[in-house]
């Protein structure tokens, strides 16, 4: 991407707009917006985004304080999207797998092709003075995946598709993600929106909303398991939890933070604890103490398959 031009663009047709701002932070292009109740940050390199923050208020995403802002090397926090698959290839649905027959699926990077791709920008409007709304869009198809030359480019998806993002800004953040599928042929795909929140210690974290639901533990040979009640935290924590429910509550000793979801029925909760943080890119060893990730997802056996002409959207609201 050519980063001068790239932000010569974007002036040229939202330099304008009142509380619109394009920012650059080493090699990559962001749009920061501000509005009468709150203000949000997306970078196009994988439409991240990165900060939200409520007027005078501490911010609600967290993002890590090693982040290299480098091409190629998605941020490690706020909302990366994950997309054709979440995680490991190999641990999703057969549907998905064998799409992918031609390539290494140990080889294959986490977490799908697009949080290293530069998305582009559609539209910036304000309807009203408390309301900003970005929409970004990617179009997929192998000539723009090898052009990209990223980690992931070397894994070719095979189907035209359709990728829109809508973020919308105000008191609450609603993100939404739609695939639309324009090819001839069906294909299947997991997704996540990877978000990592803010909080005061992960020690005085609870998650409500999740009680007697089943969830797949990933740090024990994947076995299935009941919660029992609400989720807190004292060690490492990976687990997606099948037929989660629509809306939960994030809690900490400062806020409650209100999470809804749609068109989806998965949701993971992530926290690397004190050894695997000492091993994360772009983490420092003692931000797992700041953050926890609840994803709202399309994984396991809540995979999306789609028809020729058809698509799904997945939806985050953060309240």
């Amino acid at each position: 991407m050519n980063i001068a031009k790239t932000i010569q663009n974007l002036y040229a047709r939202f330099g304008r707009l009142q509380g619109v701002t394009i920012e650059c932070q080493k090699e990559l292009v962001a749009i920061g917006v501000t509005n009468s109740v709150a203000s949000a940050e997306i970078f196009l390199q994988g439409a991240q985004i990165s900060r939200f923050n409520r007027k005078q208020q501490d911010p609600i995403l967290f993002l890590s304080r090693q982040c290299s802002y480098k091409q190629g090397q998605p941020l490690r926090g706020g909302i990366p999207i994950c997309w054709p698959w979440f995680g490991q290839l190999k641990k999703n649905n057969e549907k998905i797998t064998c799409q992918y027959k031609d390539s290494s699926i140990d080889s294959i990077p986490a977490h799908g092709l697009v949080r290293d791709i530069n998305w582009k920008v559609d539209s910036i409007e304000t309807p009203s003075h408390d309301v900003t709304v970005v929409e970004l869009s990617l179009d997929l198809n192998t000539k723009l995946i090898d052009e990209n030359n990223n980690s992931a480019s070397k894994t070719v998806w095979p189907f035209l598709t359709r990728l829109r993002y809508k973020v919308e800004i105000g008191e609450k953040l609603t993100a939404t993600l739609t695939v639309s599928n324009q090819d001839n042929q069906e294909f299947s795909y997991s997704a996540a929106l990877h978000s990592y929140f803010s909080v005061d210690h992960i020690n005085n974290v609870i998650i409500s909303g999740f009680s007697k639901t089943t969830y797949v533990d990933a740090l024990d040979a994947w076995k299935e398991k009941k919660q029992i009640d609400d989720i807190a935290f004292n060690k490492e924590v990976d687990r997606i939890y099948k037929s989660a429910p629509e809306e939960i509550v994030l809690s900490d000793r400062n806020r409650n933070i209100a999470l809804t979801s749609k068109g989806s029925k998965s949701t993971i909760v992530w926290n690397p604890w004190i050894e695997k943080s000492q091993r994360l890119s772009q983490f420092a060893d003692d931000e797992y103490q700041s953050m926890v990730c609840i994803e709202t997802a399309n994984a396991l056996d809540d995979f999306i398959r789609l028809k020729p002409g058809e698509a799904h959207s997945t939806t985050l609201t953060i309240a």
